[in-house]
């Protein structure tokens, strides 16, 4: 029952409300009660869901390997990786009459350069500016320009071309220009890369399927009947299923573009809904209201879609990072971490992979385009990859306190790759044109130039983003390298020797999520926590300090359930203090190396404040002593004295 307070003067009135009363001032949407959460698949739903997943599996499995035979069995098409490309340059879907470099030396022999405007075919006048998009495409189907382009991009024969070209200086070149394939292969054979070699550029991705297919297995068939686990998988099916080299597949057996492209857009979808769902699919009017607005996304295109994707990418990724901060410390925060690991990788990579698809329309050499193509589908497959990696680690529980170091790295990693991404094609091609122009045309003081820029932007940049990405992701270990030393240079000088061993015990528990942790001097334990004192001298008593030809500071012995890092404690000056012995991790893993680094950097300051700590403690005993020896010395003279 609500309790509503109605105050009149000089006096308040508490007085209960009736629910049909609280019940009708609120919207109808919020007197609907929606379930805690998606309920797991009941046996029906589980048959029809597993009948789907097994079509999806089987068509992500054979798709992929039939795509690639068609690929490879039949005639080389080499020039749909590169519009215009059948003709010996390169031209880009807005502008199809802008050339943006020649490709092949035939072009470049006729006097064709980039920047020149193609404005006729065969005769005929083509628009100033001719977008050849599919819609643009079938809405001029009987002009008889877009017809001419159409089949100079598109079409499959040899014939001889002749086109009208204009410079940017005003003069117009008539050249005859044979369409092929052999434009694009001689151009990759001066790269090195042969026409076999350039058929797979675009299917680079497809180096990955064979996780994906075994991550989406797991994540499917550990809990068949869970429904967050179960359609991330269906959607990592669906888009191996509906990309290339599957979409060839499809193509060849008849299925209708427009169904790839819905296959395509389903996977997306049930990724967005798998991520909002994620851990426990748990609802909310607000998740309700995103998942209402999902299926727009089929019914967008081009760069519409892909910031309508990223922006529901970041949302979920958000709502996710929220619920992290929301959870105490604990093996479910843990699982959230690895999955945030999995879904910002995953964004991060997406957009690399993006934001590479619309700069290789603005490379300016094929070599460049070429590069740009790659990446893109390296960063698009690798995304996925750390996406399921991610999940698998998060539910099926294996290292989930690993997950700061490899966030932080990642995450690193993908951001200097973007802005690096991003300052070669808008800067560093600019330095590359004006070297080449420099030294008429050649590549090799260009391309050394361009070396010597991205190194010099590489490591400053790199410490930038690893600074930050610490910052974010690895406090704990963080505050254990830099908050640690800090403390013991303050408590040493005030803190008794329990307190002083204490705190640094708890810090350094807190740093490598450990979940028991002793420091012993001797055969004497100063301090333990998360263990009883009795059980650490049954460990001491077998205990055997590792005797080498290399003296190690951290001994590990994975066999060892109860301590299996062991942390010689010395100053630095070979004296030794005793030893910090370290348990496991909560999900049973050890201190990975990144923490064992930590833990042997602060060895030394803990050794040198403990000796600072006990000086003064025997100091201080020693002074004691000697007022209690003054003390009893007085008494005795004044008990001589009669006094």
């Amino acid at each position: 029952m609500t309790i509503r307070a109605e105050t009149t003067p000089g006096m308040t009135v508490v007085q209960p409300i009736s629910p049909t009363v609280a019940a009708s001032g609120r919207s109808w949407w919020q007197r609907i009660r929606l379930p805690p959460a998606v309920p797991p698949f009941n046996t029906r739903a589980h048959r029809i869901f597993s009948i789907v997943w097994t079509l999806a599996f089987i068509l992500a499995t054979l798709g992929p390997m039939i795509g690639l035979y068609f690929r490879y069995t039949a005639p080389d098409n080499n020039s749909q990786l590169l519009l215009g490309s059948r003709t010996g340059v390169a031209v880009s879907p807005e502008d199809a009459t802008l050339i943006r470099y020649t490709v092949g030396p035939e072009a470049r022999s006729q006097g064709v350069r980039k920047g020149d405007k193609i404005v006729a075919v065969y005769g005929l006048p083509l628009p100033r500016q001719m977008s050849v998009s599919e819609q643009n495409l079938a809405e001029h189907a009987d002009d008889p320009a877009y017809i001419a382009m159409g089949n100079l991009l598109f079409g499959t024969d040899e014939a001889e071309v002749p086109l009208t070209i204009k410079t940017p200086e005003g003069r117009t070149l008539e050249v005859t220009l044979t369409t092929g394939e052999n434009h694009i292969d001689n151009s990759a054979r001066e790269l090195g890369v042969g026409p076999k070699m350039l058929k797979f550029i675009d299917l680079m991705h497809v180096l990955f399927y064979p996780f994906l297919l075994w991550a989406a297995w797991i994540l499917h068939r550990r809990n068949a009947r869970d429904a967050v686990s179960s359609i991330l998988s269906l959607a990592v099916l669906c888009t191996i299923a509906a990309e290339q080299p599957s979409a060839t597949f499809l193509a060849d057996v008849g299925i209708p573009r427009f169904l790839n492209v819905a296959l395509f857009d389903l996977g997306n979808v049930l990724l967005l809904a798998g991520i909002l769902l994620f851990p426990h699919g748990r609802l909310s009017w607000r998740l309700v209201g995103l998942f209402a607005l999902l299926p727009s996304l089929m019914f967008l295109e081009g760069q519409t879609y892909q910031a309508a994707f990223l922006g529901f990418m970041m949302m979920a990724v958000w709502m996710l990072l929220r619920c992290m901060r929301n959870t105490p410390s604990s093996d479910l925060r843990q699982q959230i971490r690895w999955a945030l690991f999995g879904f910002t990788g995953y964004a991060l990579l997406r957009g690399i992979s993006i934001v590479g698809d619309l700069l290789k329309w603005e490379a300016s050499s094929f070599g460049s385009q070429l590069l740009i193509e790659m990446a893109a589908g390296v960063s698009y497959a690798l995304g996925f990859f750390i996406l399921q990696l991610g999940l698998l680690i998060a539910l099926l529980r294996y290292r989930l306190y690993d997950a700061e170091a490899i966030i932080s790295k990642t995450a690193s990693i993908a951001i200097v790759t973007l802005a690096l991404g991003a300052g070669f094609a808008g800067v560093m091609e600019g330095i590359i044109t004006q070297m080449q122009n420099l030294y008429s045309g050649s590549q090799t003081p260009a391309a050394m130039v361009g070396a010597i820029m991205a190194t010099a932007l590489i490591q400053p940049l790199h410490s930038k983003v690893q600074g930050w990405a610490e910052r974010h992701f690895h406090k704990n270990l963080l505050e254990l390298k830099n908050g640690l030393p800090e403390a013991m240079r303050d408590l040493r000088d005030v803190a008794s020797l329990q307190d002083f061993v204490d705190e640094v015990l708890t810090r350094i528990a807190d740093g490598v999520h450990a979940h028991r942790v002793a420091f012993i001097m001797g055969r004497e334990v100063k301090q333990q926590i998360g263990v009883t004192k009795a059980e650490v001298l049954r460990w001491l008593a077998a205990f055997k300090p590792y005797e080498g030809e290399d003296e190690k500071k951290i001994d590990c012995n994975m066999d060892d359930k109860l301590f299996p890092l062991r942390v010689r404690v010395e100053d630095g000056r070979g004296n030794d203090m005793g030893w910090l012995v370290v348990g496991p991790r909560p999900d049973g893993s050890i201190a990975g190396k990144d923490e064992r680094e930590g833990l042997e950097g602060v060895v030394v300051p803990f050794a040198r404040s403990l000796r600072v700590v006990i000086n003064r403690e025997r100091e201080k005993q020693e002074m004691l002593d000697l007022m209690e020896s003054h003390r009893l010395r007085i008494e005795r003279l004044e008990l001589s004295f009669g006094m």
